[in-house]
């Protein structure tokens, strides 16, 4: 439970005291009283209350002496001093001095207290700012690391896109930058943070199962329809709707994203009842859009009403330092994971990772360490233990790791000696189709996707095995 506010009255005359603690604790606050100088300073010493309401006569001192020395000392603490009528003057050098309102006497409490409550707000507003600008220089903001002047200001664009009114944001950058991450630190940091957040990906969905999913439908509306379904709009109702690689979304679908987005209103597939909802619309792509539109694969008035507020997500390969910062942030994540220790990298390794231009990312970036962790026989990475294509040196063979990994838990063990053996047949099964996808999950006998997959996972990218080839013949 959040504990009240407290509030410190300093004023010499008993009744005062006595009527602002009873008006006061009706509103909810827990309030202490003092009625000289020396009685306020020894409370402030005790503990600091969120407030102070301060009169200017004490019979020990100047309130306005106390509340330069207050200020001094704590120049965040909000007080709001009380004069006599007449003594606007004082009231102005006090304001002057740091004080962040006045009320005259004999005053009305509604006053006071719509001055406490301002006072309070700011202050709130204050400390909030404080605390991100924390969290901002230690390079963490809502799931998002990094302490470049480009993840500087991607942090200031979504505290700002977060408390706004639109409801459509749209997102570009590169596959694996990390824009679902910032989809979601968004929503986090909106009013509709209790309500979902619901994500989909358009291009994993043919045309008909995406508008079934995201606008549902009605008992026979197709032949496998049979019951109602609710979409993904009705989830999300009161809360975000993230759509990733919205580019591949087909025509037909886009006008009736469209009629959502300007009307807030829907039918579910085969229905003839409008649904309204109220759901904030969050895009992604890596592809260009405005070239798509160029071209006639999207719409023009769609995109318009998407881009209200774009946002870009930079590539890792121009956010400097932060690649390390992300590796360390990986590697604790996965010594945790997989129960290993590894205390860090030695600084060759880290300046060939951060040489390297990461065409995945951070997620190429996270898949690595991943890797690293799991295949790492001693305590610290070093550049032999790399991957080839960002090492440029020839990984431990698996023979080499089976005697190696003899101990340990049997569950990492396990992981580790299989994601070996997955990373050597791989990486031979590319050089010998020359990096030749569909060649190599012909001769793998296994699904293309499987194969990509597999791929993605350890951070090997075919067309690296083409240029060895063709370099080599």
């Amino acid at each position: 439970m959040k504990r009240p506010r407290q509030i410190l009255v300093v004023d010499d005359e008993a009744n005062i005291r006595k009527f602002l603690m009873k008006s006061l604790e009706r509103e909810g606050y827990e309030t202490r009283l003092a009625g000289t100088a020396e009685e306020a300073l020894k409370s402030l010493e005790e503990e600091r209350p969120d407030l102070l309401v301060l009169d200017v006569w004490l019979p020990d001192g100047n309130g306005m002496e106390l509340l330069t020395d207050i200020r001094r000392n704590d120049p965040d603490l909000p007080v709001i001093i009380i004069t006599a009528f007449g003594e606007i003057k004082m009231a102005v050098e006090a304001m002057r001095a740091g004080a962040f309102d006045f009320v005259a006497k004999p005053f009305d409490f509604n006053t006071l207290n719509r001055s406490i409550e301002n006072a309070l707000k700011i202050s709130t507003m204050r400390d909030e700012l404080n605390v991100l600008k924390t969290v901002w220089e230690r390079g963490q903001y809502r799931g998002l690391i990094g302490q470049s002047p480009v993840m500087q200001e991607l942090f200031r664009k979504i505290e700002r896109i977060g408390i706004s009114s639109t409801t459509t944001v749209l997102i570009t950058g590169e596959t694996g930058s990390g824009k679902e991450v910032v989809a979601r630190a968004i929503h986090q940091n909106s009013e509709r943070k209790e309500s979902s957040f619901v994500a989909v990906n358009c291009a994993t969905l043919d045309d008909h199962l995406l508008e079934s999913e995201l606008f549902g439908h009605v008992r026979g509306a197709f032949t496998d329809a049979k019951t109602n379904k609710l979409g993904l709009f009705e989830v999300a109702d009161g809360g975000t709707l993230f759509l990733d690689e919205i580019g591949e979304m087909e025509l037909r679908l886009q006008a009736k994203l469209l009629r959502v987005l300007e009307d807030k209103t829907f039918r579910r597939v085969g229905g003839t009842r409008d649904i309204h909802v109220d759901v904030r619309v969050v895009a992604a792509t890596n592809a260009a859009l405005e070239k798509a539109v160029s071209e006639g694969r999207f719409r023009e008035d769609l995109f318009y009403r998407l881009s209200v507020i774009p946002l870009r997500v930079p590539p890792l390969r121009v956010r400097g330092q932060d690649v390390m910062i992300l590796a360390e942030a990986f590697l604790n994540q996965y010594n945790h994971e997989f129960s290993r220790n590894i205390a860090g990298f030695t600084d060759e390794a880290k300046q060939t990772l951060m040489d390297y231009g990461w065409p995945g990312n951070v997620r190429e970036l996270r898949n690595v360490i991943e890797r690293m962790v799991l295949l790492q026989e001693g305590d610290i990475i070093d550049v032999a233990s790399l991957p080839v294509v960002i090492g440029k040196r020839k990984t431990p063979s698996i023979s080499k790791s089976l005697n190696a990994s003899r101990s340990g838990p049997f569950k990492a063990t396990k992981e580790r000696l299989i994601a070996h053996f997955e990373y050597d047949y791989l990486e031979n099964l590319l050089k010998s189709c020359e990096g030749n996808v569909t060649r190599a999950s012909e001769v793998a006998e296994m699904e293309r996707s499987s194969l990509q997959r597999l791929l993605r996972k350890h951070s090997l990218n075919s067309k690296d095995f083409k240029k060895t080839a063709s370099l080599s013949e």
